[in-house]
């Protein structure tokens, strides 16, 4: 009798979570990185591009199936040098888990795809360091796609790289995600590609974001 209340709340509880199985990748709001990156990588910008992507990411886990993780700041944004293209490409790469599926057979790659679409079952489970999140890197972005960003809610955590974005796109593509960062369940982070940049990563200002 206890072991069929067991089951039947775990079933309750796991039914809660089911229709973030449905999301799938809005490709009107993003558009993933293309190809393999090449070139050579500054070591110390990853270093500092992983702290910064996990800095108030929160852990993802929540103690109830049906409750939204504590996420202290789920909207940040910073710029580096243009000429860290290469660099930021190989770290967006490596963050998507694409690396993953590179060194997997066909089978592997469909059990690790797989895997990624139930985490969303495990709600009580931290985020693991090697969970892969979703990617887009956008050199331009009309109002079409600005109007997709505002209606969007992220699936998993998400790194936007915007390449040398001009004419006040940055503040739009902010003011855009604003949803993102007031109701979505998973970090956002916006990295700008900036030719006016000084060497190394430096914050930018953000709307102001829901704590929790």
């Amino acid at each position: 009798m206890l072991s069929t209340v067991v089951a039947t709340a775990l079933l309750a509880a796991v039914a809660t979570r089911l229709p973030r199985l449905a999301r799938r990748y809005d490709g009107a709001a993003l558009a993933p990185i293309a190809g393999r990156p090449d070139g050579a990588v500054d070591a110390a910008l990853t270093r500092a591009l992983q702290a910064w992507v996990a800095d108030g990411a929160g852990s993802g886990a929540t103690p109830l199936p049906w409750l939204r993780p504590t996420l202290p700041q789920p909207l940040s944004c910073a710029r580096v040098p243009a000429g860290a293209a290469a660099t930021v490409r190989h770290f967006g790469y490596h963050l998507a888990g694409y690396h993953q599926l590179d060194a997997r057979s066909r089978l592997g790659g469909i059990l690790y795809r797989l895997g990624v679409q139930l985490r969303p079952l495990l709600w009580f489970l931290p985020r693991r360091a090697d969970e892969p999140w979703d990617d887009a890197w956008l050199s331009v972005a009309d109002e079409g796609r600005l109007a997709a960003l505002a209606r969007w809610l992220p699936r998993r955590p998400t790194l936007i790289v915007l390449d040398q974005p001009v004419g006040g796109l940055t503040a739009r593509v902010l003011a855009a995600l604003s949803l993102a960062a007031r109701r979505g369940e998973y970090p956002v982070r916006v990295l700008v590609l900036d030719a006016g940049a000084a060497p190394g990563l430096h914050g930018l200002a953000t709307p102001v974001q829901r704590k929790g």
